[in-house]
């Protein structure tokens, strides 16, 4: 186990061994310390004299899930980090796992406090967030039934009636996914579904589920910010349905009148006032006039070849690559070692030093030895015009043979600010009048298809802990070589000197130009990734994006570059 034995918790200084194994606490007692600390060893003992007074479901019921409530309190007052968590987690399937062959068949089947279903929607295939949840609620009492990724409404539908389940939970990361999930629930209206329906996932707004989705399904939506939330409403609503305080279309009948006022009043409000007449009348300008913010006269570069180059295997060193991992979206971002409010950041820095970075640095050793991640990327430089909000992209082979410039292998358009500096990314290329031959450089990033097949194994093995640890890094260490593969164009460009020499000034953007990925502000269409992965003929990695525009291998990146030093990120 990369992790190893955390021998003392966040919070404090005692260790895990002497509250386990104090001789004056009584079993029921040293069984919840056992699930509070994550603490496997000698775990098999204390059940065993358990057993001697207990019959097994009382012992899950009473001693170890109350040791998971007192870690979901702890987490949800910032003194135990996600990590941990899910180390209190693991503890608790192992216990469940011993006890059940002492259960009678009937027992161990049919003891759920409730049943919880939970899919990614239809063209996602995140699924971190959704197996959190799975963790969190099936360790808690509940029975989960994940469905996976990619689920369709047809899928999600069926298994609700198959296990008559008390809820529905979906999630997604993609913009469109939203999208998929207002569709589900129109679905579940006609199918007359009235559960309440659970909505997770990096695209959500709470105002987008408390109001778009809600308005649309008949049932109770809510807003899953995160595992946890997920857990805190089942644990009100399975109580409220044993008393006959919840109704599916009221939801909580003793807070009827205390919630959703402007959820109702958005209903009450008319879909078309006269001011959307008048604007729906009003032909669109669409302004294509350069900013004056963006200089057109600066030197155009020369790249060291036209066409795309690929880098993979000894190309791609890990040591550069880890040099460029983004350690605090990592550490407080992907793994969730976040400062807890009443921890000074002497405590927190010393933590890192002495728990998470050896933890991290062991992570990569265990990457690099086993082969775990497969980094590759490709990028390459096209010469290019623009034109208005456009830039016209040429054939590479018209330089490479002396041609003229003619008919465009492809065009991106995009948006404009409508105020302020009224920036496009077009402005920051030759304008076609000029007559100059300017370079777009474009690249995609992959750690590969074992990433998302390593990681599954994991979660599959109920390791959660090393299944978010390796998650992370995976995101992370594609990022990175994002990161890697446009210092080494920008070097390449002639802008070396302009270089930062440390990683916090490079994340900072204080180099030359911006990088910018589609369905961005800057550059929104993501129909334009298709036509960037077919002329960096990203079919040689396997990298492609279905037709939901789902990029694949997960773990992946694209991105177009501009050099200008007026480049920045910027909001169409």
């Amino acid at each position: 186990d990369p992790l190893g034995d955390l021998t003392t918790v966040f919070a404090g200084k005692t260790t895990k061994r002497d509250r386990t194994e104090d001789a004056s606490l009584p079993v029921e007692e040293r069984l919840k310390q056992h699930i509070i600390d994550g603490e496997r060893i000698g775990l098999d003992i204390q059940l065993a004299k358990a057993l001697e007074t207990y019959p097994p479901l009382h012992i899950i019921n009473t001693f170890l899930l109350d040791g998971m409530k007192v870690v979901g309190e702890l987490f949800g007052s910032g003194q135990m980090q996600l990590p941990f968590v899910l180390q209190s987690a693991e503890t608790m399937k192992a216990a469940v796992a011993y006890l059940e062959p002492y259960m009678e068949k009937s027992e161990s089947g049919d003891n759920a406090k409730g049943t919880f279903i939970i899919a990614t929607v239809k063209g996602d295939v995140h699924d971190i967030g959704k197996n959190l949840v799975d963790i969190i609620l099936s360790n808690n009492g509940y029975r989960v039934i994940n469905l996976g990724i990619k689920q369709s409404v047809d899928n999600i539908i069926e298994a609700y009636e198959k296990h008559k389940a008390d809820c529905i939970a979906m999630s997604g990361l993609l913009v469109k996914s939203t999208a998929f999930m207002k569709e589900n629930l129109e679905v579940f209206n006609q199918k007359g579904i009235t559960v309440p329906v659970i909505l997770g996932g990096a695209a959500l707004t709470p105002k987008f589920v408390h109001e778009d989705c809600q308005n649309t399904y008949q049932g109770k939506v809510i807003y899953g910010k995160d595992a946890f939330s997920d857990l805190h409403f089942m644990e009100k609503l399975m109580p409220a349905k044993s008393a006959g305080n919840w109704e599916d279309l009221a939801g909580f009948l003793d807070e009827i009148g205390q919630e959703n006022g402007a959820v109702k009043e958005a209903k009450a409000a008319p879909e078309n006032s006269v001011e959307d007449a008048k604007k729906a009348d009003t032909p669109v300008v669409i302004d294509t006039k350069r900013s004056e913010a963006v200089a057109a006269d600066i030197d155009r570069p020369t790249p060291p070849f036209w066409g795309t180059k690929l880098l993979q295997g000894e190309d791609i060193p890990f040591e550069e690559i880890f040099w460029h991992l983004d350690l605090q979206a990592l550490v407080a971002g992907q793994w969730q070692f976040r400062k807890p409010k009443d921890q000074s950041r002497e405590e927190y820095d010393a933590f890192l030093a002495e728990t998470v970075y050896p933890k991290l640095e062991e992570w990569k050793h265990k990457i690099i030895t086993e082969k775990l991640l497969h980094p590759q990327a490709i990028y390459g430089y096209f010469p290019c015009q623009a034109e208005g909000n456009s830039l016209y992209l040429y054939d590479p082979e018209i330089m490479n043979n002396g041609q003229d410039v003619s008919t465009p292998a492809a065009t991106f358009t995009f948006p404009r600010q409508k105020s302020a500096r009224r920036l496009c990314i077009a402005d920051f290329f030759a304008p076609k009048e000029s007559g100059k031959i300017d370079v777009f450089p474009m690249q995609v990033a992959t750690v590969g298809e074992i990433a998302t097949e390593y990681a599954q194994k994991l979660f599959a093995n109920n390791q959660y802990t090393d299944y978010l640890y390796f998650h992370g890094l995976a995101v992370q260490t594609a990022e990175a070589i994002a990161e890697w593969t446009h210092a080494r164009i920008r070097r390449e460009l002639g802008f070396g000197s302009e270089e930062p020499d440390n990683i916090r000034d490079m994340l900072a953007q204080r180099y030359r130009g911006s990088r910018y990925s589609f369905g961005y502000p800057a550059c929104p269409n993501m129909a334009d990734q298709y036509k960037q992965l077919e002329l960096l003929k990203c079919d040689r990695i396997n990298l492609y994006m279905d037709e939901s525009e789902q990029l694949y291998p997960e773990q992946s990146t694209t991105a177009i570059i501009t050099y200008h030093p007026a480049a920045k990120y910027f909001t169409a």
